[in-house]
C-alpha cells in the first residue's frame, strides 16, 4: 500500500502552501512602469492567458485628471508658447463667435494636444503632431483654420479668394464625414462653406462655370477623389492657403504616397502651410514627413506609439483559428458593456463574423467594411452612434480616426497587422478622458509577432505574463510579415464546408448551355478547357 503525505493547512495565515500552489508559474510580470499602489478602487478578476490562470488587478479610475498633465515634447526653432485656456485665444485676434461656439459644443479646457498645436499653427508654422488616440486631435487643426481664414466665402467678394482656401486630407469616407461635422459645429452663426467632398461634388465642378462658384471652400476629402478632380480640370489648388493631413502615417504609406504627392505639388500657394496628424507615426513615415515641411516643430504628447493608460489591455490566447469562434461566444455570454468593436483582418471575416454572430442568438449585431456601398456603411455608423448596434464587427476602415465616445470595449478577433494598427484599434476606446478596454486573440502562427505587441502593453503600465517578455525579439523580415498571416475567408470551417458541399449538389446533373466565344481565348485552370476563333463554343454549368 503507498502512504498517503497528508498537507498541513495554515488556517490562522489564510496562505496556500507550497505544494498545493499549482498557479505559481503562472504569475505575470510587472511592466515597466508600475501603477501607484493607492488607487481608488480595485476590482479583481480572473483571466486565461495560454492556459495559465493569471490574476489581474484591473484599476478602475473614477475622475481623470485634464489632459494637460500629458508629457509634452516639442521639438523645432522659435516655438510658441502654450496656451493654457481656451481665453487665451484672445490675443490672437480670434473671432468671439468661435468662442462661443466652442463653450456651446462642450469644449471648456484644451487637451493637451490643443494647448501646444493650436499656438504653433496660428503663428503660420508647419507642424509634425504625434499625439494619442481620443486627445482631440481634430480641433486642434480646425480652429486655426477657421481663425486664419477669419472671412466666410460667402463674404469674400475679390476674385483672388476662388477656389479651396484649406484642404484636409483624410484616409476614410466615414472619418470624412466626421470632421465635417465637427466643422458645421465651429461654423455655427457664420456662411462658411465646408464641403465634403463626394461623387456629387465633383459632377457639380465637371459642369461650366462650377469652378468660380466654389470660391473659399474648406475641403474635407479622401486623396482618390481629389486626385480625380484635379486630372479632370475640375479643380484648382492654386489658393489653398492651409493643407492639414490627418492620419498622416497612413497618408504616407505606399497606397496613397504618390496621391499625396501630386496633391502637395497642386498646391502652388507659396504661403501654403502643411500640417500633419496622427497618433502613430513610424520613422520611415516620419523622416518623409519632415522633408515635405519648411522649418517644422515636432510636437509629441505622451510616448510615442503608445496608447493611453486609461485602456485596459489583455492578450487572450486561442490555440487556432477555429477556436476564436467559440472563445468570443463564450465571453459574449457573460455579462459585457457595449457597444462593442470586434475588429477582423478581412471584409470575407468580417461579414462572415457577424453572420456567425446573428446565427447564435447574439443580439443587435452590426457589419462595416470597405466593400459595403456607401449607403450601407452610412447606414452601419449611424445605427452605432444611435446605439441600435451593440457589437459591430469591422476592418481596418473604422480604426483610423473615427470616434464613438461611448465604445466601451475592443477586441482584437484577429491580430494587428502592425504595432500602429494595434494603437489605432484599441484607440476607438478610451476616448474624451473614459475608461476602455481591449482584448487581443493571438494563436499559434501569431506567436512570433507577440512581443511587440507585448511591449506596447508593458509601456501603457500594464503586466503580461513572464513568458512572453522572454520571447526572442522578431527579426526586421518577421515584423514585414506580421500582416501577411493567412487566415481562412469563413470564420467557422464547418459552415463553408456545406455550402460548398450544396452548391455541388445543387450544380450536379442541371443542362448546360454554349456560350459563343468568337474572339477570346479561355484557359481553364486544371481542366485543360480551350477555345480559340476555330473553337467558337464552349460548354458551361448553368
Amino acid at each position: 500500500m503507498h502512504s498517503k503525505k497528508i498537507i498541513p493547512l495554515n488556517s490562522n495565515s489564510g496562505e496556500i502552501p507550497l505544494e498545493l500552489d499549482f498557479f505559481k508559474y503562472a504569475q505575470g510580470s510587472h511592466g515597466k512602469r508600475k501603477l501607484p499602489d493607492s488607487t481608488p478602487r480595485e476590482e479583481k478578476r480572473r483571466k486565461f492567458h495560454h492556459g495559465e490562470r493569471v490574476e489581474i488587478n484591473t484599476i478602475q479610475i473614477e475622475e481623470k485628471k485634464p489632459a494637460t498633465v500629458h508629457r509634452v515634447a516639442v521639438k523645432g526653432e522659435s516655438i510658441p508658447p502654450h496656451m493654457e485656456s481656451f481665453a487665451a485665444l484672445k490675443t490672437y485676434s480670434i473671432p468671439s463667435h468661435m468662442l462661443s461656439n466652442l463653450a456651446s459644443s462642450g469644449y471648456t479646457e484644451p487637451t493637451s494636444v490643443q494647448s501646444y498645436c493650436v499656438p504653433i499653427l496660428l503663428e503660420n508654422r508647419d507642424l509634425v503632431a504625434i499625439s494619442p488616440t481620443g486627445t482631440g486631435k481634430t480641433l486642434a487643426y480646425l480652429i486655426p483654420i477657421f481663425s486664419k481664414l477669419a472671412v466666410p466665402a460667402s463674404s469674400s467678394k475679390t476674385k483672388t479668394d476662388t477656389g479651396a482656401r484649406a484642404m484636409i486630407i483624410v484616409p476614410t469616407r466615414e472619418l470624412a464625414h466626421q470632421i465635417h461635422n465637427e466643422c458645421l459645429k465651429l461654423a455655427q452663426g457664420r456662411k462658411w462653406k465646408v464641403v465634403l467632398f463626394s461623387k456629387a461634388t465633383a459632377n457639380a465642378l465637371s459642369q461650366g462655370g462650377a469652378q468660380d462658384n466654389v470660391g473659399g471652400y474648406i475641403i474635407i476629402s479622401t486623396p482618390l477623389r481629389l486626385i480625380a478632380a484635379l486630372q479632370g480640370g475640375s479643380l484648382e489648388l492654386k489658393n489653398v492657403q492651409h493643407l492639414v493631413l490627418d492620419e498622416a502615417d497612413r497618408m504616407l504609406d505606399t497606397e496613397f504616397m504618390s496621391q499625396i504627392q501630386e496633391i502637395v505639388n497642386s498646391c502652388t500657394n507659396p504661403n501654403l502651410q502643411k500640417a500633419l496628424f496622427s497618433a502613430t507615426l513610424p520613422s520611415g513615415a516620419e523622416k518623409i514627413a519632415m522633408e515635405m515641411l519648411h522649418n517644422p516643430i515636432r510636437v509629441v504628447v505622451g510616448l510615442k506609439d503608445t496608447p493611453l493608460p486609461l485602456i485596459s489591455q489583455s492578450l487572450t490566447y486561442v490555440a487556432d483559428d477555429p477556436s476564436k469562434l467559440p472563445s468570443l461566444l463564450t465571453y459574449l455570454a457573460q455579462p459585457y458593456n457595449p457597444p462593442i468593436l470586434v475588429f477582423t483582418s478581412t471584409q470575407t471575416r468580417a461579414t462572415s463574423l457577424a453572420e456567425e454572430l446573428v446565427l447564435n442568438s447574439i443580439s443587435n449585431v452590426g457589419c462595416l467594411h470597405a466593400g459595403m456601398t456607401q449607403k450601407e456603411r452610412e447606414d452601419a455608423v449611424s445605427r452605432m452612434r444611435k446605439g441600435e448596434s451593440w457589437i459591430m464587427v469591422t476592418t481596418e476602415v473604422m480604426a483610423r480616426g473615427m470616434d464613438f465616445k461611448g465604445v466601451r470595449e475592443v477586441i482584437n478577433y484577429d491580430f494587428p497587422t502592425s504595432v500602429q494598427s494595434y494603437v489605432h484599434r484599441i484607440g476607438r476606446t478610451g476616448r474624451a478622458g473614459r475608461e476602455g478596454k481591449a482584448i487581443t486573440f493571438f494563436t499559434d502562427d501569431d506567436a512570433p509577432y507577440l512581443k511587440m505587441i507585448a511591449n506596447v502593453i508593458l509601456q501603457s503600465g500594464f503586466s503580461v505574463p513572464e513568458w512572453i517578455t522572454r520571447l526572442p525579439k522578431p527579426s526586421k523580415m518577421k515584423r514585414r510579415l506580421m500582416g501577411h498571416v493567412k487566415r481562412p475567408e469563413a470564420v467557422n470551417p464547418a459552415r463553408i464546408i456545406g455550402r460548398r458541399d450544396a452548391i455541388k449538389k445543387r450544380c450536379r446533373g442541371q443542362p448546360r448551355f454554349f456560350l459563343h466565344t468568337n474572339t477570346l481565348t479561355l484557359q481553364g485552370y486544371g481542366h485543360g478547357l480551350k477555345a480559340s476563333k476555330k473553337q467558337s463554343r464552349s460548354h458551361y454549368p448553368q
